[in-house]
């Protein structure tokens, strides 16, 4: 297999790999730095919260993709279906989904985990942009599937619209990102005019046709010999469109462009490859991960659990009594104060008692439910205990909802985040950031149940689990008993459509 982004002819920014990891190690350090500034608290709990949620919400944007965006096909929207196709076969990608929404700020953007990706394009823009410049546009998106940026620039950004602090964080690598499939772009549309001309109308809509592109790009040259005026480029996700026309000119003349164009120019089908419908087709023992992939995996996840416990005011050990406390009660207050440096005494009404100030509750009236102990009013909920309706508040139920997550430990917690992740979106944190899916041994997607019933064994069997990896480091005990396994999506797609 020909690839576009590894080996000596590679497409990506010489540098973007370790702007990557650069930017991995130091993002925590400097989110606290930009909340110091800012008088924001921004911690690892924050942002292990942000992951989880920015996961779910990506999963979820399909269905409101399909609900209120009108979905490319054959028959609906061709002329952006056949572009989207010859440039998926050119890149030896399977087909994305892709839908057309009404977006004021972003021309097309992909997004996605894995496969299947969506594509989406602005309406805005997309009677503005000729055939070969949506081509550019089209490619350049499909270039960062190919190259695995998307499932991390959905975690930042679920409509490729990056605010100033992502880009002040993750800004380096993501600018490498964006010169990496400009290239891409490029050799998609055949043309260093169509590839200015794209950026052009994507910057400047309509009167992008008006401007001499020629004296727009000398403008580079003076950009070039003021620091100050660089540095302006470190609050965006893209580089300037002037030094984005100085890399494409530059990559002309490079050997490079002339292995990949010959590479574009072979002879090659006219449709893109073909992912094999779910159940039609097994996994290889290959496809499987090892065991030290697995357990970057898990270091991540782990990682990110410990952060949202913490968060909540949990412990990472499961607690079931507090020593070295002194205790005091009235009626409807506990007070814990534990005696040693640096404590803090707190404070929770209980639930459960009137408070000596609380009156008596009234009588039920008629417009009151009663589910189990509880009553249903237009008052709020109440508790019936001693003989009495005691009101739950917010503060209360809080309280009850830190206490419930204080005495559950990490042996709790992290089957629970990898079931609930596995369920909606196939994969954890840690698998996204590993390219690991779950999947069963036929390539579905687990079912509730299934995934239910694999992290449960986990949880219960999990020292068994980590001795028996040594001697089974492909498929584990829980993917023995559950017929599923965590696959590498790389290697699964380049064998199931034939480009390797």
């Amino acid at each position: 297999m020909h690839s576009l982004f590894d080996g000596p002819g590679s497409l990506r920014e010489p540098s973007e790999r370790l702007a990557f990891w650069l930017t991995g190690l130091f993002a925590l350090p400097a989110a606290l730095a930009i909340g110091y500034v800012l008088h924001e608290s921004i911690g690892a709990s924050q942002a292990a919260l942000f992951i989880v949620i920015a996961m779910i919400y990506v999963t979820l944007a399909r269905g409101r993709l399909l609900g209120s965006s009108v979905r490319v096909h054959q028959r609906q929207y061709p002329r952006v279906f056949t572009i989207v196709r010859q440039t998926c076969a050119a890149l030896e990608i399977p087909m994305p989904m892709v839908f057309v929404r009404e977006d004021n700020y972003v021309p097309v953007v992909a997004l996605g985990f894995g496969e299947p990706y969506s594509l989406v394009v602005s309406s805005h823009w997309i009677e503005i942009f000729a055939d070969d410049e949506l081509s550019f546009m089209v490619g350049r998106e499909l270039g960062h599937i190919a190259a695995g940026h998307t499932r991390f620039h959905s975690l930042l950004s679920v409509n490729g619209n990056e605010n100033p602090i992502v880009s002040l964080i993750f800004g380096a690598w993501l600018r490498r990102c964006a010169l990496t499939c400009d290239k891409v772009g490029l050799l998609c549309c055949g043309s260093i005019d169509a590839a200015i001309r794209a950026m052009g109308i994507a910057a400047f809509h309509e009167f992008g046709r008006k401007v001499d592109y020629e004296a727009f790009a000398e403008q580079h040259e003076e950009i070039q010999n003021d620091s100050v005026l660089r540095w302006g480029e470190w609050l965006s996700s893209e580089p300037y469109a002037t030094r984005r026309i100085a890399s494409l000119r530059r990559f002309m003349t490079t050997q490079s462009y002339a292995v990949a164009e010959n590479w574009f120019l072979r002879e090659r089908s006219e449709e893109p490859p073909r992912l094999p419908a779910p159940g039609t087709t097994h996994v290889d023992p290959r496809d499987c991960a090892g065991w030290w992939r697995r357990f970057t995996a898990w270091a991540i996840d782990a990682i990110v659990v410990v952060a949202i416990i913490t968060s909540f005011g949990g412990n990472v050990a499961a607690v079931s009594h507090r020593s070295h406390s002194d205790t005091a009660a009235n009626e409807g207050d506990v007070i814990v104060s534990t005696p040693h440096k640096g404590s803090r005494v707190r404070t929770w009404t209980n639930p459960l008692m009137p408070h000596a100030s609380a009156a008596p509750s009234p009588t039920a009236s008629s417009d009151e439910a009663a589910i189990g102990p509880f009553d249903v009013s237009d008052q709020g909920i109440a508790i019936k205990a001693g003989g009495q309706e005691v009101p739950l508040s917010v503060d209360a139920l809080a309280a009850m909802a830190a206490g419930f997550i204080a005495r559950l430990g990490f042996f709790f917690w992290f089957p629970v985040y990898l079931a609930l992740l596995v369920i909606l979106a196939g994969q954890t944190f840690g698998m996204m950031i590993a390219g690991l899916r779950v999947v069963t041994t036929d390539f579905e997607k687990p079912s509730i149940a299934r995934t239910i019933v694999r992290y449960g064994i986990v949880f219960l069997l999990w020292w068994l689990i980590a001795g028996m990896s040594l001697i089974w480091r492909r498929v584990l005990l829980h993917d023995r008993w559950t017929k599923t396994r965590v696959v590498k999506v790389e290697r699964v797609v380049a064998r199931i459509t034939g480009t390797t």
